[in-house]
């Protein structure tokens, strides 16, 4: 077995290995990365690489993402590894061969560019999953500690029209102007902040994902403001199908029956239709979103907003809450699917450890972005 780092002329090969192989659990799903494999990397940033494990023959049997970017740790800002796309074939020799191989770039890593830290997640159904990084007994395993359990939350309804778009008293909904740029940034930098590897949003990194991101801009956010002015909190719907798109490759009966029933209602809502299994969803993302002290009627405020915007042009709205969040609040109103998934961390090098106080499940709400995984 060979394993190599990917080329841009690996990329037809790699689309079709991952339409062939969705990700294990009671909801199979994968994401659709066509025409561009590497176009997702490219929005974390600039340092990113692909591995593939070939067999004899050249056929294609794993793959492998890493990137490599700025976080905060401790209010420090550190260079941190998420670790993603891993897919492979079923093989005892392949697996145990793709884990020396990643415990070589990983501590390469920490030697040549300083990342202490990685992490990843995983569909907590994912039994195969979790039995080959996380509960392996192996004395080679990877060092995988447990961080945060979430859920990938997809809204598709509101739940009637009592307090729909009720705003709390002194706040008010608006629309990012470029004018709003400068304090959008540091509002985003100092949320990111307080979260275990958030996202350094210097003003070169914030000008980048304006400027690159498809489909993407200062317009994308929806911005919140106090009575005394202040911008308390900010959501940036994205729809990313340019590069990523979720396909499920089935539904358990619960949800073939609310695919049907909306459905069927509808054309009498104005609403898309929610697609059947193996096509794509329609989705879209509620990105950066940052409440100040995770205020959930601030959230509803965004949410709503976020709902009139989009209901007409999506089917669902996808976004990432955490286990305990106080977000959770605000969702009574809306009816939506969860896929309960878990968040771990791995030291670089050897040490057994916790990678810090702050990164454990009581700890504060993880700077993670699903909509890059």
């Amino acid at each position: 077995m060979k394993i190599r780092q990917a080329m841009p002329d690996d990329n037809p090969r790699i689309l079709d290995f991952q339409a062939r192989h969705a990700m294990r659990g009671s909801l199979p799903m994968r994401f659709d990365r066509s025409p561009d494999y590497f176009a997702l990397h490219r929005c974390h940033g600039p340092s990113h690489e692909v591995w593939c494990a070939e067999d004899e023959q050249g056929a294609l049997k794993g793959i492998a993402s890493l990137v490599v970017r700025d976080g905060y740790l401790n209010d420090a800002v550190r260079p941190v590894a998420y670790l993603g796309d891993l897919r492979l074939m079923p093989d005892r020799r392949l697996s145990r061969q793709w884990m020396s191989v990643v415990r070589e770039r990983l501590a390469a890593l920490r030697s040549e560019a300083g990342v202490e830290h990685a992490y990843c997640c995983l569909i907590r159904d994912n039994r195969l999953a979790a039995q080959s990084l996380v509960q392996s007994r192996r004395a080679s395993r990877l060092r995988f500690a447990h961080w945060r359990g979430y859920e990938n939350v997809s809204v598709y309804a509101r739940r009637g029209l009592r307090d729909a778009n009720r705003v709390p008293a002194g706040v008010r909904i608006v629309e990012a102007q470029p004018y709003h740029a400068d304090a959008l940034r540091a509002f985003l930098d100092a949320q990111s902040r307080q979260q275990p590897f958030g996202c350094v949003f210097s003003e070169q990194e914030f000008a980048r994902r304006l400027e690159t991101w498809p489909a993407f801009g200062i317009g994308s956010f929806l911005l919140a403001f106090d009575a005394r002015n202040r911008l308390v909190g900010c959501v940036a719907p994205w729809d990313a199908s340019a590069i990523k798109r979720i396909v499920l490759e089935r539904l358990p009966a619960p949800l073939l029956a609310v695919r049907a029933v909306f459905n069927g209602l509808a054309p009498l809502l104005n609403r898309p239709r929610i697609p059947a299994p193996g096509k794509p969803l329609g989705d879209v993302y509620l990105t950066h979103l940052q409440v100040r002290e995770r205020d959930p009627s601030i959230f509803a405020a965004l949410i709503d907003a976020a709902w009139g915007r989009l209901r007409q042009q999506h089917a669902l709205m996808q976004l990432c809450l955490y286990d305990g969040d106080p977000l959770w609040a605000a969702m009574g109103r809306y009816r939506h699917a969860s896929t309960p998934m878990d968040l771990y961390t791995l030291p670089t090098g050897d040490a057994d450890v916790a990678v810090s106080a702050d990164v454990s499940p009581g700890g504060p709400i993880p700077g993670f972005e699903i909509y890059l995984v």
